[in-house]
């Protein structure tokens, strides 16, 4: 069972609870909002207009008195239009508590006929005072009068006995629903703030548990991962220790330090080229050596990628680095010459290949050079081979040391001849250079005794050098430098090319007219 759905199985127990109990609750509270509205619209409407007929039945009593007790003609007729207001009134409140009676409706027919029933009483009262027998008329007001009212007083006592009665039932289920009310309250508060606490203490207890998830994936990448973040001005913010060990630096060595992502110093035109290609928000990715903390120089593949904000500008960028140093030895066997440890004739037509296409994009001249060298076979038979092998050797050392710039190549072609490829020279720099490199051999005093033309070691050298925009065919680069080399070799240890300079000191005739 995945967090996420604990924690909603959770929520949703929860929510269920509280939505069960606080349905109750309200429910309850309805009910009593209902009970006092009940209590209010019948018991106590019952109640108050029995007591209203009450007082209006004292008041008639009263003014039954004031019949009696009237001394002419007018005070009689205003006591008797009391008694019969009063008994109006008696007679429609009576009417009245029968909407909202919640008993025996023949109770409040036995108030009204006990009321009805006074009135024949009242009349004969009112009769004899009018016949001025007044002695006559108190005793019956006394006797049959005063018993139909006690009559009137029961059944009126009873309707307010039985409202009262009602109320009472009421304010009883109102206390049992606000008690139960408060009950269910207290229960959903205590299950809210128990759920909550469970809630709580689970998602504080999960993402612990996540946090130490995600800090032993932390310490896995760190420890495994070379990875290494820097900031816009090329300072570094983070690099994992699996990088550290790896190029050999201390955490606080680099840490707020420009360092290109370990590139050579003298690496400048790669530099650049990252840097152009991730500050437009574009990922990098490529294959380069890095310079470690010792010097050695370690094959890495790269991917280094902006990290944008919400504006999608870059904040800062993130390399992630893997070794490719074995992968890049055993390409090395495969375009390395095992003697020399020159590239060898495979990866020649590669290279030609990609640096014409590069010149002539770039409009850069390209000049390749071929060297052989002279007399090499009459070597082998004077000194042996495994002396010519050294030999081979040591001239190889020689052009890896003459040809320092990135974009200069040289190759064992095969048996005793090399090949090399340089960008950016035209053709009266590159005559120069390569006149240092015979030079330079025969310099290397490797004693030659047969040889014709020296008593040490010495190349013959057919260059070509071509502009951008007139640059040949791939094939045809080859074919007019060994033109060159044919050339040379007519007269040994010199440079032939496609122009003509005067001889050098040593009176050798270093370039022929073009092939």
């Amino acid at each position: 069972m995945s967090t996420q759905y604990k924690i909603t199985f959770s929520f949703s127990v929860m929510l269920f609870l509280l939505a069960l109990i606080g349905g109750t609750a309200i429910s309850n509270a309805v009910k009593l909002a209902n009970l006092t509205e009940d209590m209010y619209e019948h018991p106590f409407v019952v109640s108050n207009a029995v007591r209203d007929i009450s007082v209006n039945l004292l008041t008639m009593h009263r003014d039954m008195k004031d019949v009696i007790l009237s001394v002419n003609e007018k005070e009689l007729n205003a006591a008797i239009d009391a008694v019969n207001a009063s008994e109006k009134q008696i007679l429609s409140d009576l009417e009245g508590i029968s909407v909202h009676f919640l008993g025996d409706k023949s109770m409040i027919e036995v108030a009204s006929q006990a009321i009805l029933a006074w009135r024949p009483i009242r009349e004969e009262v009112i009769i004899l005072m009018l016949a001025g027998n007044q002695a006559e008329a108190v005793l019956i007001n006394k006797s049959k009068g005063a018993a139909q009212v006690l009559r009137i007083n029961t059944a009126t006592q009873a309707l307010i006995q039985l409202a009262n009665a009602q109320a009472e039932e009421f304010h009883d289920e109102a206390l049992i629903s606000e008690k139960t009310t408060l009950f269910l309250l207290s229960i959903l508060l205590f299950f809210s703030m128990l759920m909550a606490v469970v809630i709580y203490f689970y998602v504080v207890r999960m993402f612990a548990k996540v946090n130490l998830e995600l800090m032993s994936y932390k310490h896995l990448i760190d420890q495994n991962m070379m990875v290494k973040t820097v900031s816009p001005d090329g300072k570094t913010i983070d690099i994992s220790s699996a990088l550290c060990r790896y190029t050999g630096y201390l955490k606080e060595e680099v840490m707020r330090r420009k360092n290109n992502f370990f590139l050579a110093e003298d690496n400048h035109a790669l530099a650049t080229k990252i840097w152009r290609s991730i500050q437009t928000g574009h990922a990098w990715e490529g294959e380069y050596a890095l310079r470690s903390a010792d010097g050695q120089d370690k094959w890495v593949s790269a991917v280094i990628e902006p990290i944008l904000d919400a504006d999608y500008h870059p904040v800062a960028y993130r390399s992630i680095v893997l070794d490719i140093s074995d992968r890049k030895e055993v390409e090395a066997l495969t375009i390395t010459d095992k003697l020399t440890s020159l590239y060898n004739r495979q990866y020649f037509e590669i290279a030609i290949k990609q640096q014409a296409s590069l010149a002539r994009r770039n409009k850069q001249h390209l000049t390749l050079a071929i060297l052989d060298m002279d007399y090499f076979k009459k070597y082998n038979e004077k000194y042996g081979h495994e002396a010519g092998d050294s030999v081979l050797a040591e001239v190889a050392v020689f052009l890896k040391q003459a040809l320092k710039r990135p974009s200069d190549y040289v190759f064992r072609m095969g048996g005793e001849e090399f090949g090399i490829l340089m960008v950016g020279m035209n053709e009266q720099e590159s005559l120069r250079f390569l006149e240092t490199i015979r030079a330079g051999v025969e310099a290397l005093n490797i004693d030659h005794e047969l040889s014709y033309v020296s008593d040490y070691v010495t190349v013959s050298i057919g260059f070509r050098s071509y502009a951008g925009s007139d640059m040949p065919a791939d094939e045809h680069l080859f074919i007019q430098a060994d033109k060159a080399l044919h050339s040379a070799k007519e007269h040994r240890n010199t440079v032939r090319g496609s122009v003509r300079e005067e001889s050098n000191e040593s009176g050798i005739e270093n370039v022929s007219t073009d092939i």
